[in-house]
């Protein structure tokens, strides 16, 4: 095993991870950014929309703040939420200094990156990544980090390589999780392959309190289209259109959700409500825009920006285009303090892999805002503990990566990698998805068992990238399993948490995070109440706000 040595490890290259490296490396650390994919293509950062929000342009702090607790329906941790609204714009700067080109938006407080058609958010990344390599930072990809022991707050990785087929010991003063969510831990979803939930895993093995996995947002509106890829139609242009089934039915009005920038804030309902459409009723979804002028179109440029791709490439000057939900965004996730802290020393986390600052619901553009403000706070704290003092000698650096890599199972597994990671796909859109009750979770947490017992049957496997595949699929099943347990336990309906057999909203018993750790590998399950945030709604409340 060979051992590569950094002051600060960044284990993801999205936003998070990227903002992170500069800010460790603008404090003087040495700084190692390390993704499974190159940057640009492998993040979800690069297939956003490019929206960011925040008081800028017109929008206060204190509006940004109650407007994220109405999304959020009351559950925000008001600590992180107060450090969001007050830095977003100091950050906001940072990236226009570095040369981000954005566009104007009719929107108070949002600021949108240039470009035509889905996946503007390249752009940040690309950035980012430039501003991070003039600067220093390293860059390794295609290494897919498997385990993490932080022991004597001494952040040790090891990682699989499938280019060399070997393992590699990675070791530095302190580490941050930026690995992004667990969207393509489901059927369909708008995110690159390999956003499994890697940090949820690694962090939950490791030792480190993960919360709130319950609540996971579903986008409404991505293109379902025969020869169209499944792009999601950004929501300043979906709010433009008329939402309606293939009987013409208006769906906002069928299923009582206010109008007004619904795709913005109300992708929760929006969400459940075609997934019923859909799975129940066997309805086709469209998104009329034929009606809408480009004047109309393009009065916001964040929605202009997506004028003639979806409008001549798509066709939507002329017809209906069809949609669907699709897996979208972790909202729980790593614990973490206001300086991206996890509950383990050494380790910091931030952007999608952390939970706590949207509730039980995130409104939209503020993921990247949130990437930006906690990616430079985690990566500034990471390099503080960084001293002059040696960490780990070479052997113990290789004893304690050794004794964290999971043995190879006995036996061969129920197919190949790829089959596995259907299977658990398809298990958790089927239980732990937009709808879910008690017998489905359970159900699910059975299948994902076993799909995590089959992908450690690796002892016959012999190809370097076939079992690259099965030891991410080994991380996933772990997320997915966060993400039912926590499901199975939230006995109502909140957010992006919709339980069928408990479809109310209860703040008497469930005004609460849900925290699980690791104890001897089993998940241990506590409830933590939160005091009434003032702004909070409750699921079914409309969370229309006028003037944004």
């Amino acid at each position: 095993m060979d051992i590569l040595r950094s002051d600060v490890w960044v284990i993801g290259s999205g936003a998070a991870g990227l903002m992170a490296a500069i800010s460790a490396r603008e404090a003087g650390a040495r700084v190692c950014v390390v993704s499974k994919r190159p940057a640009v293509s492998g993040s979800a950062s690069g297939l956003s929309g490019g929206g960011f929000v925040g008081a800028w342009g017109g929008l206060t702090k204190e509006e940004h703040r109650e407007r994220t607790i109405a999304v959020g329906r009351g559950l925000n941790d008001p600590v992180l939420l107060d450090v969001l609204v007050e830095e977003t714009p100091k950050r906001f700067q940072d990236m226009l200094d570095w040369g981000l080109p954005i566009v104007n938006s009719s929107r108070p407080g949002s600021l949108v990156t240039e470009g035509q058609g889905p996946g503007r958010g390249r752009k940040v990344v690309e950035c980012f990544a430039a501003k991070a390599a003039a600067m220093g930072v390293e860059f390794i990809d295609n290494l897919l980090v498997r385990t993490l022991s932080t022991e004597g707050g001494i952040p040790v990785f090891a990682a699989w390589s499938a280019d060399r087929g070997e393992w590699i010991a990675l070791v530095g003063a302190a580490a941050v999780l930026a690995t992004g969510g667990a969207a393509s831990v489901y059927r369909y979803f708008d995110t690159p392959e390999g956003i499994t939930g890697d940090s949820y895993a690694l962090a939950f093995d490791a030792g480190a309190v993960v919360q709130d996995m319950e609540f996971f947002q579903f986008y409404p509106l991505s293109l379902n289209m025969e020869g169209l890829p499944p792009s999601t139609v950004p929501a300043p242009v979906a709010d433009l259109g008329k939402l309606v089934n293939g009987k013409g039915e208006d769906i906002l009005a069928k299923h009582d959700i206010p109008w007004e920038l619904a795709a913005i804030r109300q992708r929760d309902r929006l969400s459940q409500a075609l997934f019923i459409e859909i799975e129940r009723e066997g309805h086709e979804i469209f998104v009329d825009m034929v009606g809408v002028t480009k004047e109309t179109w393009c009065a916001d440029p964040a929605a202009g920006a997506s004028y003639y791709y979806f409008g001549e490439t798509c066709g939507a000057w002329e017809r209906p285009l069809r949609v669907a939900p699709t897996a979208h965004f972790g909202i729980g996730g790593v614990s973490i303090d206001a300086d991206g802290a996890t509950t383990l020393a050494g380790l910091f986390a931030a952007g999608e892999a952390t939970g706590g600052l949207h509730g039980a619901n995130r409104m939209g553009e503020n993921s990247l805002s949130e990437t930006i403000v906690f990616g430079h706070r985690a990566g500034r704290a990471a390099a503080l503990r960084v001293s002059g003092d040696g960490v780990l000698s070479d052997a113990e650096a290789l004893a304690r990566a050794a004794a964290t890599i999971p043995e190879p199972a006995p036996g061969s597994p129920a197919g190949s990698a790829a089959e596995l990671l259907a299977r658990l796909r398809k298990a958790m859109w089927r239980h732990g998805g937009i709808l879910r009750d008690a017998e489905g979770t359970a159900t699910g947490l059975d299948e994902v068992a076993e799909i995590r017992e089959d992908a450690h049957k690796t002892e016959a496997v012999s190809d370097a990238k076939e079992l690259y595949h099965f030891l991410e699929i080994q991380l996933a099943a772990r997320a997915g399993s966060l993400i039912l347990g926590a499901a199975g336990r939230r006995e109502e309906s909140r957010g992006a948490h919709y339980r069928e057999d408990f479809p109310e909203t209860d703040d008497e018993n469930w005004r609460s995070h849900i925290k699980v750790v690791s104890k001897e590998g089993d998940p241990a399950w506590s409830y933590e109440p939160q005091s009434p945030t003032e702004g909070g709604l409750d699921a079914r409340t409309p969370t229309t706000i006028t003037g944004w």
